[in-house]
């Protein structure tokens, strides 16, 4: 009886502190194994009840992040479905959950983003690493799915088709290109001093060259005149190459990134994985793809016919973000 007690005690203890995430502990999930091109369109009929996948799908519970603060103890999302398939050269994982509210555009500071990934490890042989996103010289592969970057044409409309403050407000005063810094667009080539705007005399007067913001059709990369949509005067995210900013840089809704523990996550130089998303009838619906072997030594590579998969979700409209989500510990995807 004392042996007994003292183990519901420590259960209980590493509950309270994050350590057992999922009630009904690690997973078996089957990919089912096809011959031709595994569509990345989530509601694709290939998915469906009435398609190769039916009766396929494991259904998962999703767990409070108890681990690091900010902890997150009631996230939105309570399950997920999961299906899988692989054709010998690509491996596919759907991801399916409840979600009430599309939240696709984050400009304003109050929006948040829905968001949800995967994750595996890099080194394939030996023990699991950490699910807490890998440890020190315990890499692991995310594949980090963004709402927004959907709905933004995933790279494919270019930066034309990022969400701009005109966007969300409607009357938002426009004023001239005199407004703008002199951050160029893509190249940090520094101030325009030949085509600097105003007068000669009114440039002397001022003690500098560089007065007025320059005849930006004279610079060596383009930029929109003045404030409009995506404007590229002052925009050192892109100038600097972040893909967060950068559109042109994706290859799809999915980023591709690395992680060795809590506040080391890393984009990826080369992005290798396709996806799409979907949102009807108060359900998200992601499909992520990516072929089984790449060139990337920081790429997860499919080889041994299984490997642990960990999973998080988070919905914008509960205001949920970086640690502060729904999550799995590792299962087992069988490919």
């Amino acid at each position: 009886m004392k042996t007994r007690k003292t183990l519901l005690l420590l259960i209980a203890m590493l509950f309270s502190f994050g350590m057992i995430v999922s009630s009904v502990g690690a997973a078996n999930i089957q990919a089912l194994k096809v011959q031709d091109e595994i569509p990345i369109d989530p509601m694709d009929p290939f998915w469906s009840q009435y398609g190769p996948t039916k009766g396929k799908q494991v259904v998962l519970d999703m767990d409070p992040q108890m681990i690091t603060n900010p902890m997150w103890p009631n996230p939105s999302t309570k399950w997920v479905n999961i299906k899988a398939a692989t054709n010998g050269n690509e491996i596919a994982i759907r991801l399916e959950w409840t979600d009430s509210t599309r939240n696709d555009i984050m400009v304003q500071s109050q929006q948040y983003k829905d968001q949800a990934a995967i994750m595996f490890p890099v080194n394939q042989g030996g023990e699991e690493p950490p699910f807490t996103m890998g440890g020190e010289g315990e890499r692991v592969n995310i594949w980090q799915w963004k709402g927004t970057w959907d709905k933004e044409g995933a790279g494919k409309a270019g930066n034309v088709g990022m969400a701009d403050m005109e966007d969300q407000y409607k009357y938002m005063g426009m004023g001239s290109g005199g407004y703008y810094m002199y951050e160029p667009d893509g190249k940090l080539s520094g101030l325009d001093t030949k085509h600097a705007s105003g007068s000669k005399s009114a440039r002397n007067e001022a003690g500098s060259e560089t007065t007025g913001t320059g005849d930006i059709s004279k610079r060596s990369t383009y930029v929109d005149f003045g404030m409009g949509k995506n404007e590229g005067v002052y925009n050192p995210g892109r100038a600097t190459g972040n893909i967060l900013s950068d559109a042109s840089m994706r290859v799809s809704p999915i980023e591709d990134l690395n992680a060795e523990g809590f506040s080391t996550l890393t984009t990826q130089a080369h992005q290798d994985v396709q996806g799409g998303g979907n949102w009807s009838n108060n359900r998200w619906a992601v499909v992520f793809k990516r072929a089984l072997k790449t060139d990337d030594q920081n790429d997860t590579q499919f080889s041994g016919g299984k490997t642990p998969m960990a999973i998080a979700i988070w919905n914008g409209q509960n205001k949920e973000r970086n640690g502060q989500k729904a999550i799995t510990q590792w299962n087992e995807l069988n490919y």
